[in-house]
């Protein structure tokens, strides 16, 4: 073989590995990974709020994550912890007050005065307001504390025909197994998944896979094995939540299928 055979072997050999990892690059490049605005957007806004919803969409937000517990009249509310302390001016569980007296709670002065009178929505409320315009990650907060609030929100949901809405748009999970066990009979056109706060084995994704399309880690439990554990497995992976730059960036060096997060100008 002459010089410059062996030449411009080497050099088509070059092209190739460049061309290789080039498109590599690009194809990583592409990939989307859905915003999804924590309790609307948390870090700016009362959470779970309407002025919080507003301002998530207003940064782009490809799904808005609520949390969904039952008035003591079994009245399906968005709202975060089982208390009404922290968000309220008011002190209690969220169990012990029927709807009409969570609604006369100020949910905005905490946060901040601008926001006061801000209410505690209905989960109606939020699908009648919400759900045309952008995706939905809906939380069944404790929900072995109500019983049947599986029932009420596939009702919800079936009423407004959102099961059958596809592509994902509306995703309900929880960290209990079992109420997500029980939604995705009653409604398996709407996919399910399980929070996760801990570095999952693979056993238990197994068996998470025969029922549900996502497992949502925690930030901090995030990584490779982790992300190609869930996907191998035919699921998604949806992390949460981001509250700084240092989080956000580890997260985005991952495959991740969503990036739930306080403050979305940081998964840009």
């Amino acid at each position: 073989m002459t010089v410059k055979v062996m030449k411009n072997a080497f050099f088509t050999a070059l092209a190739t590995v460049i061309s290789f990892f080039g498109i590599k690059k690009i194809a990583s490049s592409t990939h989307k990974i859905k915003k999804i605005g924590h309790r609307g957007a948390a870090g700016y806004c009362p959470e779970n709020t309407f002025p919080s919803y507003d301002r998530a969409l207003e940064m782009g937000a490809d799904y808005l994550e609520i949390d969904v517990q039952l008035s003591k009249d079994g009245k399906l509310v968005v709202i975060h912890d089982t208390l009404v302390d922290r968000t309220t001016d008011h002190k209690g569980k969220v169990s012990d007050y029927t709807f009409d007296e969570l609604r006369k709670m100020d949910a905005g002065s905490w946060f901040s005065p601008k926001f006061r009178g801000s209410r505690i929505p209905s989960f109606e409320e939020v699908l009648d307001a919400y759900a045309d315009r952008v995706g939905l990650l809906v939380e069944l907060k404790k929900p072995s504390l109500y019983p049947g609030i599986e029932d009420l929100i596939a009702k919800e949901l079936k009423k407004r025909n959102l099961h059958l809405k596809g592509k994902d748009h509306i995703i309900v999970q929880s960290f209990e197994t079992e109420s997500i066990k029980k939604f995705h009979e009653l409604l398996p056109e709407v996919p399910v998944g399980i929070l996760i706060n801990y570095p999952p084995d693979k056993i238990e994704i197994k068996e998470i896979a025969k029922y549900a399309s996502y497992v949502n880690p925690k930030w901090t439990v995030v990584n490779k094995r982790v992300i190609n554990l869930i996907h191998s497995n035919g699921m998604k992976a949806v992390s949460w939540t981001v509250r700084s730059k240092r989080e956000a960036e580890k997260l985005k060096h991952y495959p991740l299928d969503g990036i739930v997060a306080d403050y979305l100008d940081l998964i840009e």
